[in-house]
């Protein structure tokens, strides 16, 4: 008798699991943007929550939860519950490359990828009157003058200018400014000598106001097909930053499939794709197991920087 109640008990909760999770969702579900309001992070999820929405008939709530580059969203986000009902949109970076330089409060395999919308077009830029069409120009000029400035914003770039530097045999010292926004008005300024931008740079680039050295992705970007990426130039390295949408990890399978198929809707939706382009990001749509051979070889590519950086 006993026997027999354990396991009706046991077919009772297994049947109820199946059930919560044909019957998802049925409340509202919210995406917590790791930065603050008005970036382009925060800006892509609210068009890509509306699609979501449609598509799943409920609610998406979007929350702004800044702070450490996206590291307290994610932290917290890898401590919820496994239900579909709350997931993080930040940059891959956050996920990918962070916890492989600091100590954070999770580990890249503490979510499930949801999706990757948009690609930042991240880059080397300079003022024309440098008269410097690539990179290898600016490290030329470098070797002969002994010196060149670099306005940084981030680890990464920091990682990568060490990386090129070593490489060419030439000194860059990084100056650090606070966003990529500043970074411009630095180099516009002719206050330092090129930097590294996101994508801020994007519509000085598109007046001819700055030049684009090099790009930093695997791929050209597509509104700038004529700048060269990194390993074109011959550095083998490269570094891609995509907007991605997450859930903690163990999500089951069949929430899995609905977020996939929403947000491959949100990726391909004429209004995302539109807002994308007036925000100078590539268009990206990724999910699946697609996404997360993304994901296992940005991170391999990340620590084979790392070593190259440290010499090891």
């Amino acid at each position: 008798m006993k026997k027999t109640f354990i396991c009706a008990a046991l077919a009772f909760l297994l049947t109820g699991h199946s059930h919560a999770q044909d019957d998802w969702p049925n409340k509202p579900i919210t995406i917590q943007v790791g930065f603050g309001a008005g970036g382009t992070t925060d800006i892509v999820a609210r068009a890509v929550g509306e699609v979501v929405s449609r598509q799943l008939g409920q609610p998406v709530v979007i929350e702004n939860r800044p702070g450490a580059g996206g590291a307290v969203a994610a932290t917290a986000l890898s401590r919820q519950k496994a239900d579909g009902y709350t997931l993080v949109a930040t940059t891959s970076t956050t996920l990918t490359l962070d916890p492989l330089i600091n100590n954070l409060g999770y580990k890249a395999d503490d979510f499930t990828y949801v999706a990757a919308i948009g690609q930042f077009p991240e880059a080397y830029i300079a003022l024309p009157s440098k008269n410097w069409t690539t990179l290898k120009d600016a490290t030329a000029a470098a070797r002969e003058v002994g010196q060149m400035t670099v306005a940084s914003n981030t680890a990464l770039d920091k990682m990568l200018t060490a990386y090129i530097a070593k490489q060419d045999g030439v000194t860059l010292k990084p100056v650090p400014t606070r966003s990529g926004a500043e970074v411009v008005t630095q180099i516009m300024g002719g206050h330092l000598d090129m930097g590294y931008s996101s994508g801020a740079y994007y519509p000085q680039a598109e007046n001819g106001d700055v030049v684009v050295l090099a790009a930093l992705a695997d791929t050209r970007i597509s509104g700038l097909p004529d700048v060269p990426t990194l390993k074109e130039l011959g550095y083998d390295v490269s570094s891609v930053n995509l907007v991605m949408f997450v859930a903690p990890k163990d999500l089951p399978e069949a929430i899995q499939e609905k977020l996939r198929l929403a947000f491959d809707q949100a990726g391909s939706d004429p209004a995302v794709l539109d807002l994308l382009k007036r925000r100078s990001v590539d268009a990206v749509n990724l999910n699946g197991s697609q996404l997360k051979e993304t994901v296992d070889a940005h991170i391999a590519g990340y620590q084979a920087l790392i070593r190259a950086t440290n010499g090891d």
